[in-house]
């Protein structure tokens, strides 16, 4: 719901990777126009007969998630007159910096309100100096800055263990829905689909509708 409350974007350090034992946090001067979350998956190639057009590729799993948002630094009094140089260094020193306790930089939380953007930690930081004074000193400036997801051991075994194939699983069909598919989506194959027909009392295949619940026992 929107309060019309201007809330700014607020990134927070932490020591551990599950992000306890805070370090820090800083509010950035300006919101952000825009941000992006990019997401990758990898796939291995298989080598193709001589002459061939097309590829086989094989799923490999998850390849990085990558967030980008840039930050803006203003010092010619309209927001503050804190020197540019600064205000840079305070945020350098929280997410970029070598924290000498744990020996490499912090893990960063990104927050706007009530929502948590991003987990990880920076990838890149490039300064722009976007104008200066008569004598050269920076008034205004900006931050390109990249981040990497990070998640813990112990919240990627959970997801996991969420997602494995020994647990049951129940699923509503939706529209669109074939077994096969729903198969394929939770034991990664989708030749199961006799055996989850037989288990759910199934007559077909196609025997299922919309809204219709099926169990999807563990694999044995």
């Amino acid at each position: 719901m929107d309060t019309g409350k201007l809330t700014k974007v607020k990134l927070v350090a932490y020591k551990k990777p599950d992000f306890t034992d805070k370090v820090g946090d800083y509010d950035v001067l300006i919101n952000p126009e825009k941000y992006s979350d990019k997401s990758e998956l990898k796939y291995s190639t298989n080598s193709s007969p001589v002459g061939s057009s097309a590829e086989t590729v094989k799923f490999r799993g998850a390849g990085s998630n990558i967030f980008n948002m840039d930050f803006f630094f203003d010092s010619t009094g309209v927001i503050t007159d804190e020197p540019v140089d600064r205000q840079i260094d305070k945020l350098k020193a929280l997410i970029y910096s070598y924290n000498g306790d744990i020996h490499e930089p912090n893990y960063i939380k990104i927050i706007w309100g009530t929502q948590s953007l991003f987990e990880g930690r920076l990838k890149s930081w490039d300064v722009q100096i976007i104008m200066m004074d008569l004598d050269g000193t920076p008034i205004r400036a900006e931050v390109k800055a990249a981040f990497v997801r990070s998640v813990s051991v112990k919240k990627k075994a959970l997801e996991e263990r969420r997602n494995s194939s020994d647990l049951t699983h129940i699923r509503m069909v939706k529209a669109g829905d074939t077994l096969p598919a729903m198969c394929f989506k939770i034991y990664g194959e989708s030749r199961y689909f006799i055996q989850v027909a037989e288990y759910n009392g199934l007559d077909h295949i196609r025997s299922i509708s919309p809204g219709d619940q099926l169990i999807f026992p563990p694999l044995i």
